[in-house]
C-alpha cells in the first residue's frame, strides 16, 4: 500500500514530487523531484525562501540536507537553484548543471547590470522604467544564494540519480543552458521549464557582456529543442511546473500556433509605422499594472524582442541600431 505524505507525491517508484511555493499566479509552484536511493538526488530546488519547506519535505522519507550527494538543476533561474548553496553546507552535495548556465548559478546573473541598463536604452525602455527592471534583476538574485557548479552535464552524458539512470538532453531556448533528464528504459523526461502544461514557457533573451544586441536567437533554439524531445517520443513528462504531461505532440503544436499568432500580431504594430520594442510590447500587452508590473513588463520586452528576432532573419522586419535606439520597420517599408 502507497505510504501518504503531506509535503511529497510520488509519481514513480522512490521518486517524489515536491511543490514549492512561488510568489504570483504563473507559473504557480516549482515542481523539485526527489530521487531516492544510493545516492540521493534532488532535480531543482525551489528558491532560498522555500529550503524550510524543502527540509520538511525531505524529512518526511527520513532524510535531511546532509544525505542528498547530487543536485541537477535544470536551468540557472532562481526557482530551480535557489536552496541549493544551503544544501551544499549542510553535507556537502555535488551540484550538476550545464556549462551555459553555469554562470547564473554561480553568481546570479549573466551580465553587468551596466550593460543590462545599455540594452533596455537601445530598445526604448524609459530611464525609470529601466529602474525598475534593474532592480527586478536584484530581487532575483535575493531568491537564491548562488553556489559553484561541481560537475558540467553535457548532450548525451549519463548519470545516475537515486536508483534511476538519466541521459542529459540540452535544450536550450528558455535559457542557454537548460537541460532535460531522459530516463529512455522508463520513457519518462523530467524536463524543467521546457514544457509547460498550462504556459507557454518563455524564450529568453540571451544577452551578451561584449555585444550590444544577443546573438542567439532563442525562439529558434526554442523551437529546435521542442522538436527534439518530440523525437523522443516520451511516454510521461514531469514538468518543473503544474502537472504531468504524456502529449508531447500535441503541446508543442499547441505552442506552434500560440507564437505564429504572436509573430502575427507583432508585425502588425510594426506595419503601422517605425516602432521600438518597448512601445511594441505596451501595445501587445496593454492591461500591464499593478504590484507585478516589472516582471510583466520584462516578460512582454522579452517576449516581443525574440519575436522580432525571428521576423528580422525571415526577412520581414528591419533593425536599425544606428541612432542608439533600435528601430523597427516593415522589410517591405525600406
Amino acid at each position: 500500500m502507497q505510504k501518504e505524505f503531506r509535503y511529497s507525491t510520488e509519481i514513480m517508484a522512490d521518486v517524489f514530487r515536491i511543490k514549492l511555493p512561488l510568489p504570483g499566479r504563473k507559473p504557480g509552484p516549482v515542481n523539485a523531484y526527489l530521487f531516492k536511493g544510493e545516492e540521493m538526488t534532488l532535480m531543482d530546488t525551489g528558491m532560498r525562501q522555500s529550503a524550510s519547506l524543502l527540509r520538511k519535505a525531505l524529512r518526511e522519507h527520513g532524510l535531511d540536507f546532509c544525505d542528498i550527494r547530487k543536485i541537477v538543476i535544470t536551468h540557472g533561474h532562481p526557482d530551480h537553484y535557489g536552496a541549493a548553496r544551503k544544501i551544499v553546507k549542510a553535507g556537502g552535495a555535488r551540484v550538476y548543471a550545464s556549462a551555459a548556465d553555469q554562470g547564473l548559478i554561480e553568481s546570479g546573473r549573466d551580465i553587468s547590470l551596466q550593460q543590462y541598463g545599455k540594452f533596455l536604452e537601445l530598445l526604448g525602455v524609459p530611464q525609470s522604467v529601466s529602474l525598475l527592471l534593474r532592480m527586478l534583476s536584484v530581487l532575483f538574485q535575493m531568491m537564491a544564494g548562488n553556489c559553484p557548479v561541481h560537475q558540467i552535464i553535457r548532450e548525451g552524458d549519463e548519470i545516475g540519480i537515486g536508483k534511476y539512470c538519466a541521459k542529459i538532453i540540452e535544450t536550450p531556448g528558455h535559457s542557454r543552458g537548460s537541460i532535460c533528464l531522459f530516463l529512455e528504459k522508463e520513457e519518462t523526461l523530467f524536463c524543467g521549464d521546457t514544457l509547460i502544461e498550462h504556459i507557454t514557457p518563455n524564450a529568453f533573451m540571451m544577452l551578451e557582456e561584449k555585444e550590444k544586441l544577443p546573438v542567439r536567437i532563442s525562439q529558434d533554439e526554442f523551437y529546435a529543442s521542442l522538436e527534439k524531445i518530440r523525437n523522443l517520443s516520451p511516454s510521461r513528462i514531469f514538468s518543473a511546473h503544474g502537472k504531468a504531461m504524456t502529449d508531447a505532440e500535441k503541446l508543442i503544436a499547441g505552442y506552434k500556433r500560440a507564437f505564429a499568432l504572436r509573430k502575427e500580431k507583432v508585425l502588425s504594430i510594426v506595419r503601422d509605422g517605425e516602432t521600438n520594442v518597448y512601445k511594441t510590447a505596451r501595445r501587445l500587452f496593454p492591461d500591464l499594472g499593478g504590484l507585478r508590473l516589472p516582471l510583466e513588463l520584462f516578460l512582454a520586452i522579452s517576449e516581443v524582442y525574440t519575436t522580432m528576432q525571428v521576423l528580422e532573419r525571415e526577412r520581414k522586419i528591419l533593425f536599425d541600431s544606428s541612432s542608439g535606439l533600435l528601430k523597427v520597420t516593415c522589410y517591405e517599408d525600406a
